[in-house]
């Protein structure tokens, strides 16, 4: 997939967005928005017409023995350090989350929300038990998952029965609306707000992800086909015998190379046409986010509820993303102290509105300590929901189905041999070479050098030495992993000694294609750099300071290219002009 092609909103998206928000400002300006809480009067009517996939499990009915396991789990998690902020971009900055985050989940897994891809800690020790209090504490993490995926399923079932029962049309995702009376359907526009908190081996939890994207579900077929038909077109014909045994050796190693990917049926392109998720896709949790903020912490400027008065946020108006269409999501809080009866202690909250909706009132829901909450089904598709500040520190645990049909760790490693097929490297006498320099080959293994280099190996790096050191499991397959890519860095210096040692159409064309990609290379390269401002490294932890790896001096004679690729740009483009001239 192209780094460059991640999900935007249509055209006619933006106009409905800047539409919505001003007439929701004027309502706000004019007073013509309100929220109920639990203690209001219609609040129960509210929640079944407008809000009936959300569900409150107050403490009491949650496991007393769990309540207990996740207090010591978290404190654990924060006194070893394992909280950070998030540096997340917005709108083409960055900012540093109000809330710490740790992200623990499925191994081989990865979440990426907001320009950031979070590689998480383990919940599972496959054929061993937790060897330490920061594993314990991650299976304990895992014990709450297992339990939100029960409650979830339970949950669905239930109000499934009940809309048949009460005659209430139920959509394929499962988000009712009246059919009797006057309710009208409930209107949903894909719009997201950003979340402006800011202010190997395949693994069963990776095969469970879903292959979506063009360029992956082509993979068994193309490149494949492209090297084998190349090599069959340079080689000599001495016999067909010898050539079909040539090319039978060929497929082979690039067969051996797919079979490496997660092996699951390819799930169509996230549109309107996909099918929706089963009762057990929707709710197979595969990572939780678990975030921490000390109200108390005078260096957070908290920001105000803007419409509705609620209060200061920690997260504002958002739709979670990086999801699984029509997924569920499920929370559970925890606060350090029980004791909130004075009258100048505020409850957390959490705020839930249909999105961008003038007329309909919107939830505040406060929490207590053990409290979990559930947006069932596609209630996060269509409702946005924010995080009003308590005054206590608190914890909370969300739970999610990332989609990460091209976020797994065999899914980038078998990526990576299929690019690396391309690559002959020769022996003793014989330098190292490419099997093929056809345009089709050599674009596909480029796309997965800048992907491999910008959507993994940069974003790991970027976040520290000190998240890196925590996840050793991730850093040994990243070293691994820029291991290949150095070798992509050889085979681009092949493919562009390739491109100029003629001077055909062939070879221009091929010229064209590799200035394109260092172009791009280029620019991606400087806006990592760029990305963290300097007022933003004055204020960051040292420890926490961002890695710029892979990274190398110009002078360095081992590395096959320069940091900086304007000179062989440079040189590229001289090298069509001239046979032009």
């Amino acid at each position: 997939m192209s780094l460059e092609n991640a999900p935007v909103k249509r055209p006619f998206d933006e106009d409905i967005s800047r539409k919505t928000k001003k007439q929701l400002l004027e309502a706000v300006e004019n007073q013509h928005v309100s929220y109920l809480t639990p203690e209001d009067e219609g609040y129960s009517q509210l929640v079944a017409s407008k809000y009936s996939n959300f569900v409150l499990q107050q403490s009491q009915e949650f496991p007393e023995r769990l309540q207990e396991k996740l207090a010591w789990a978290f404190n654990t998690l924060q006194a070893e350090g394992f909280f950070h902020r998030d540096w997340v971009r917005v709108k083409g900055r960055s900012f540093p989350t109000y809330v710490s985050r740790l992200l623990i989940g499925d191994p081989g897994v990865t979440y990426k929300y907001l320009g950031l891809r979070l590689f998480p800690l383990p919940w599972t020790f496959p054929g061993r038990s937790p060897q330490n209090d920061i594993e314990e504490a991650c299976s304990i993490i895992g014990e709450l998952n297992a339990h939100f995926k029960e409650m979830s399923r339970k949950f669905i079932t239930e109000k499934r029965v009940t809309d048949v029962r009460t005659g209430v049309c139920t959509s394929s995702n499962d988000e009712g609306t009246l059919v009797n009376g006057n309710q009208e359907p409930i209107e949903t526009k894909d719009v997201t707000e950003p979340d402006a908190s800011t202010g190997a081996e395949t693994t069963e939890a990776e095969n469970k992800c879903a292959i979506k994207s063009r360029d992956h579900v082509e993979l068994e077929s193309d490149p494949s086909k492209a090297v084998a038909e190349s090599k069959e077109s340079n080689s000599s014909s001495t016999s067909s015998k010898d050539t079909s045994g040539s090319d039978t050796s060929t497929n082979s190693r690039v067969a051996h190379a797919t079979c490496n990917l997660p092996s699951v049926n390819p799930r169509p392109p996230d549109t309107d046409d996909r099918p929706p998720l089963s009762l057990e896709e929707g709710t197979d949790f595969n990572v939780a986010l678990l975030n921490y903020m000390d109200p108390s912490d005078h260096t957070l400027r908290l920001k105000e509820e803007p419409y509705y008065g609620m209060g200061e946020l920690a997260v504002s108006w958002h739709m979670d993303t990086g999801l699984e269409k029509g997924s569920t999501v499920a929370v559970y809080s925890h606060t350090e102290t029980e004791d909130c009866e004075r009258d100048d202690c505020n409850k957390w909250c959490i705020g839930v509105k249909v999105q961008w909706d003038v007329d309909t009132p919107a939830l505040a829901v406060p929490l207590n300590t053990g409290d979990s909450y559930y947006m069932l089904s596609d209630l996060n598709d269509t409702h946005q929901h924010c995080v009003v500040v308590g005054s206590h520190p608190r914890y909370s645990s969300t739970h999610r189905v990332a989609e990460c049909s091209t976020g797994t760790l065999s899914y980038i490693q078998g990526r990576c041999h299929q690019a690396l097929e391309n690559l002959e490297m020769g022996g003793d006498d014989v330098g190292p070479s490419l099997k093929s320099t056809s345009i089709d080959v050599i674009s596909f293994t480029e796309d997965i050098h800048i992907e491999l280099e910008f959507e993994w190996l940069r974003q790991f790096w970027m976040q520290g030495n000190t998240r890196a050191n925590e996840r050793d499991f991730w850093r040994q397959h990243m070293e691994g992993l820029e291991g290949m890519w150095k070798q992509m860095e050889l085979m681009t210096k092949l493919a562009i000694g390739a491109a100029m040692e003629g001077s055909s159409r062939d070879h221009h064309v091929l010229c064209e294609s590799l200035i394109d990609y260092l172009s791009r290379r280029n620019r991606l390269r400087q806006e990592h750099v760029n990305r963290f401002g300097g007022k933003a490294l004055v204020t960051m932890p040292s420890d926490e300071m961002p890695s710029y790896r892979p990274s190398w001096q110009a002078t360095d004679a081992n590395h096959p290219l320069p940091f900086d690729l304007d000179d062989i740009i440079h040189r590229l483009i001289c090298h069509i002009d001239a046979d032009y001239t």
